[in-house]
């Protein structure tokens, strides 16, 4: 199995060359992509709410903004052995804690700025058939604190 180059890279590491990638469960599932491009929640307005009043009072212009997020992914890391494995396993989980990260997803035109909040999941280490290649998934949940948005 070979990882298809420039469909990833966090901190300017395109993530192929850890043999890194972004894998769905299912055929046809995508999960990656929905959280992905899935909008964060808005914020709620400040509203008063006065007892001689009905309703409640808002601002005459209204600035919507968005909430911070949570981006989950779904990653696999696949090496020729299982040393090699290891390495690279080792290396994406470094980048992955190193702080601040730079996430690029060409294919979508989005650069976001998160860290990671944490790993959530673990998939059994495994022998890809009939060419030996070791492989695992994981799943991370990465924390955008100040969304895109459509004025940025």
């Amino acid at each position: 199995m070979e990882v298809e180059e420039g469909l990833l890279k966090i901190n300017g590491t395109d993530m192929a060359s850890l043999g890194c990638f972004l894998y769905e469960e299912n055929a046809g599932d995508h999960t990656n992509y929905d959280s992905l491009m899935k909008p964060p929640k808005m914020k709620e307005y400040t509203s008063v709410s006065y007892r001689e009043l009905d309703g409640e009072e808002l601002p005459e212009t209204l600035l919507p903004r968005y909430e911070a997020r949570d981006i989950t992914l779904k990653m696999a890391v696949v090496a020729d052995t299982r040393a090699g494995w290891f390495e690279n396993y080792n290396a994406v989980l470094a980048l992955l804690k190193s702080g601040w990260l730079t996430l690029e997803v060409p294919e979508i035109g989005r650069v976001m700025k998160v860290y990671l909040k944490e790993y959530t999941r673990y998939s059994q280490f495994t022998t890809i058939r009939n060419t030996g290649q070791q492989i695992a998934g994981f799943t991370v949940t990465l924390r955008e604190p100040k969304p895109f948005s459509n004025s940025d």
